[in-house]
């Protein structure tokens, strides 16, 4: 009886325990998922906006307490009314302009190095091209789909401020974004994000930092504008052709993103790794969108969510971009290689690999000089030196090749129906003879590499960047008077003439003058640093021919003599 009554009992407690359940759920129902939550559940990551949104979660450790809990107050209906502060933050290399208003934190960025002066606008020049696109960049906001609150452009009230930093707070509802910006040394800069839930229930956020750089009328196609996204596995390069019409999306991490031209770089390296990039236009097409995504956190009332950024913004100085982070500030930053933001060409790292001993070169014959033109003409004479042997070994392939001309036509013209027998003899004739009809072409073959990576060190050195000789104004821009390429045309005329050629006579007097045409037509677009080089090289590859037909010229009288004396001693 006993038992039976222990049963009743425990089924009783059963009973009352479901009824209470479903009444409580009955009169407080769970919140409905939203749309981003199921696609997570389904798809396992979000697309929202043209944006990335991973379902990834951000690390919970690094969510901190808030000292103070200040409780929303209602809001005005005309909105909080701010001051416009305008701010300049100096080093000895950069000063960056920053206001409290919305759109981004910094509306401008000036070097201060001579080398980078614009005497025009009495200033540092505009590497970022943000006023010529009316545009601002580092601007935080949220990703809406995946944010419990409404975010929108407001001005921010400046907290405090000095030569070197400004922190910039905003508040919406429960949410409060504190900014500060740091100015470090060199081009290193210190960017602090505090999200904070000053609410009494959980707020969940994603945020996305926006980086621009404007689409200068000077862009041309030697000085590309791109967008790069450093992912765990690789780089990802846009340039703005690529994103004109549709956005391009970089999921699976993000170690850094950047905006970058020929010799200068925006850079920005989170401490933690985000979750992907989206690079964009804007709708005037006047600026790139480079826009770092993070992960999804969710705060507890009274938490906050400390994001740490470290921003390289300046030219491309190697030394300065191996070194990145070199400020004790950025210390809580992952290793990164910045100088993948130098474009070295086709051969990647063995032109980086040939480039960055030139560079050490070059630099080394400046110190000697101080004048770089000079420095460049140094260093085509040692590349030209080293390089003897094999273009020696071309040039003796190629008349020996010319001398078998004769021969050659003779078999065209008695083979000219049928090419494999013609072929058949032309192969007999090369091993009778013992020319190699490939030897020509594989001291050329040995060259190329080092002369693309010439071209990309010459092309990326940011030390050429303003610097004049003789009647050129700025080594990393075409000859505005166009001497150098005409002159070019001329020499390589010359050259043409005075080389021996291994085709027929029509190939060869075409190629005489469709070849110093189409280096003249490219000198025009390329910087007169390289341009200074090829002229240099050529005036010694005519040297060079000048000599071996002065030895071939001398040679010859004395073969002839030998010839005669053998026949006269028969």
């Amino acid at each position: 009886m006993q038992e039976l009554k222990m049963q009743h009992r425990v089924a009783l407690a059963v009973i009352i325990s479901v009824l209470i359940l479903v009444g409580y759920n009955y009169l407080f129902p769970p919140p409905e998922p939203s749309e981003a939550e199921l696609a997570g559940e389904t798809a396992g990551e979000v697309e929202t906006g043209g944006e990335v949104a991973e379902s990834d979660q951000g690390p919970k450790g690094s969510v901190e307490k808030i000292d103070q809990v200040e409780p929303a107050q209602a809001p005005t209906p005309a909105g909080p009314v701010v001051d416009t502060v305008e701010h300049r933050l100096v080093n000895e290399l950069l000063a960056i302009s920053v206001d409290n208003l919305p759109g981004g934190l910094i509306t401008g960025v000036e070097p201060l190095a001579d080398q980078f002066h614009d005497e025009a606008a009495d200033a540092g020049i505009d590497f970022l091209f943000l006023g010529y696109a009316g545009a601002r960049t580092l601007e935080l906001s949220f990703v809406a789909s995946e944010s419990d609150f409404a975010w929108s452009r407001i001005p921010g009230q400046v907290r405090a401020k000095d030569d070197r930093s400004i922190e910039i707070a905003r508040r919406q509802g429960d949410v409060e974004v504190i900014e500060t910006l740091t100015l470090l040394d060199g081009y290193e800069a210190r960017y602090e994000v505090v999200v904070a839930n000053h609410g009494v229930g959980e707020q969940r956020h994603r945020v996305e930092l926006a980086t621009r750089m404007g689409m200068s009328a000077e862009q041309s196609r030697y000085d590309i504008h791109r967008a790069l996204c450093r992912a765990p596995e690789d780089m990802e390069d846009f340039d703005f052709d690529d994103v004109e019409d549709e956005d391009e999306t970089i999921k699976g991490g993000l170690d850094w993103w950047a905006l970058d031209s020929k010799y200068f770089v925006q850079a920005l390296i989170p401490a933690e790794r985000l979750s992907g990039c989206v690079v964009t236009s804007d709708e005037a097409g006047t600026a790139m969108i480079n826009t770092g995504v993070g992960r999804e956190v969710t705060l507890g009332p009274g938490e906050q969510k400390r994001y740490v950024f470290g921003l390289f913004v300046g030219a491309k100085v190697d030394s300065m971009l191996q070194a990145f982070p070199a400020s004790d500030s950025l210390s809580a930053l992952p290793e990164v290689d910045l100088t993948e933001t130098v474009d070295w060409g086709w051969f990647g790292k063995l032109s980086k690999f040939i480039g960055t001993m030139m560079l050490s070169l070059l630099r080394w014959f400046y110190s000697l000089t101080g004048i770089w033109g000079v420095a460049i003409i140094m260093l085509t004479v040692v590349i030209k030196a080293t390089l003897l042997p094999l273009t020696i070994k071309q040039y003796s392939s190629m008349r020996k090749m010319k001398e078998l001309q004769p021969e050659m036509e003779k078999l065209r013209e008695k083979y000219g129906d049928d090419k494999a027998k013609q072929q058949q003899e032309m192969q007999a004739l090369f091993q009778r003879t013992g020319v190699n009809p490939l030897a020509g072409c594989m001291p050329m073959v040995l060259q190329f590499p080092v002369w693309i990576a010439l071209y990309a060190m010459l092309g990326a050195v940011v030390d050429l960047y303003h610097e004049t000789f003789l009647w050129l104004p700025d080594l990393t821009q075409p000859d505005p008077y166009y001497i150098l390429p005409i002159a070019m045309g001329g020499l390589m005329f010359l050259q043409t003439r005075m080389n021996p050629t291994a085709g027929d006579a029509a190939q060869a007097k075409m190629m005489q003058w469709m070849m110093p045409g189409i280096f003249v037509v490219m000198m025009l677009f390329l910087p007169s640093g390289l341009g200074i080089y090829i002229f240099a090289n050529i005036v010694l590859s005519l040297i060079q021919s000048f000599i071996q037909l002065r030895i071939k010229a001398k040679d010859a009288p004395e073969a002839a003599d030998g010839g005669a004396k053998g026949k006269k001693s028969k």
